[in-house]
């Protein structure tokens, strides 16, 4: 069958992106279908590998105002219906992308939510919304309706946007070692958009008093964003350009991984975290802030890592410290993490996604 895929941008190092190149080979090689992407960026490379199978069609939006920018939804349904698919999947997880379920697709729609951060925390309990946040919640409700699947990476995931009916498909993990990591470098690790969102900055405050306590311990942060200056300026505000590394982006993590300790994350919200997963893949603990929602689906506090309350930074130090300090622990809750994140299998999660658009197909 063809499948068309519509998402924003898979030429950068995001979670979205890599999981796409790998889903899409599979779904051409494994399952025999045709995968078409719509992309509504320029792209001049990609970072991640797609196969050569992979129909990748550009549809730019440009950032200033303009008439070409107005008819976007036309030219968008009319690739869909180029590409001739038997079933779409919105990967778009922004406005443009919930606005996309109103257009009158010719075939099954699976809208595909990877994201938390659209409208975020709207269903914490707040007593008064704004009534841009109440309209944009409302859009929200009103476009998935339109969509014939609606796909969640993990319960919570669906419980926390209040997606009902959600079915639930986490996130792969697409490489298995077959040894684990030995775990007895000085070196942390952290891997992730240098952007707001992945809270490097508090990272570097908790990374200056644990400096103070193992001078000979460093941090290699890996990734490219905005805030990379300003990162930049931190680490030097603190005097720690020999103990933070910014390393980069990389599409080698296969080799990187295995040379380090453990990770460090303190991102202020996660829909799921693939570089959490990534890393337990490879044996290694993960220290985490439990933060909206992803972190805790993967990290067994007290098992296989450590999940720190929200904002509580002391706390955080201490268990980075304990990291450092207990060499025993972190191997035994990195074997933990080696054995649990197998649970995610990439064969078993794609035969999923295989039956899923197979269901869709009317008789």
């Amino acid at each position: 069958m063809k499948i068309t895929y519509i998402t924003n941008d898979i030429s950068g190092q995001g979670g979205l992106a890599h999981i796409l190149s790998i889903k899409t080979s599979l779904l051409i090689h494994k399952y025999g279908h045709e995968v078409t992407l719509i992309v509504s960026s320029a792209l001049n490379e990609t970072f991640y590998s797609f196969d050569p199978s992979v129909k990748i069609k550009q549809l730019p939006i440009p950032k200033n105002f303009s008439v070409y920018k107005l008819t976007y939804f036309k030219r968008l349904k009319k690739e869909i219906r180029q590409s001739t698919p038997n079933c779409v999947v919105i990967c778009d997880n922004g406005l443009k992308g919930y606005l996309t379920c109103f257009l009158r697709i010719p075939a099954p729609v699976i809208f595909e939510c990877h994201s938390i951060d659209f409208v975020p925390f709207l269903l914490t309990g707040r007593k008064h919304l704004s009534l841009k946040r109440y309209f944009l919640k409302k859009l929200v409700d009103v476009a998935l309706k339109q969509a014939d699947k609606i796909v969640m990476l993990t319960e919570s995931h669906a419980n926390f946007l209040g997606f009902k009916n959600a079915l639930i498909i986490p996130n792969p993990t697409w490489y298995i070692p077959k040894k684990k990591a030995v775990l007895q470098s000085n070196r942390a690790i952290a891997v992730g958009r240098l952007v707001k969102s992945k809270g490097f900055n508090r990272m570097i405050h908790a990374w200056k008093k644990i400096h103070s306590a193992y001078p000979h311990w460093s941090l290699d942060i890996y990734g490219e964003g905005n805030q990379k200056k300003h990162i930049k300026k931190l680490i030097d505000k603190y005097d720690l350009e020999d103990s933070i590394q910014l390393k980069g982006s990389a599409n080698n993590m296969e080799q990187i991984f295995p040379q380090y300790a453990f990770l460090i994350h303190t991102s202020f919200y996660e829909s799921f975290s693939l570089v959490i997963q990534q890393a337990m893949s490879f044996g290694l603990p993960a220290i985490a802030f439990d933060c909206p929602i992803g972190p805790r689906e993967l990290i067994r506090h007290e098992q296989d890592g450590f999940l720190i309350e929200e904002y509580d930074n002391e706390n955080f130090i201490k268990k980075t410290k304990l990291l450092i300090a207990d060499t025993a622990l972190r191997k035994s809750y990195g074997g933990k993490a080696f054995k649990a994140i197998k649970r995610y299998d990439l064969s078993e999660i794609m035969d999923t996604w295989n039956a899923l658009f197979l269901s869709t197909q009317k008789d």
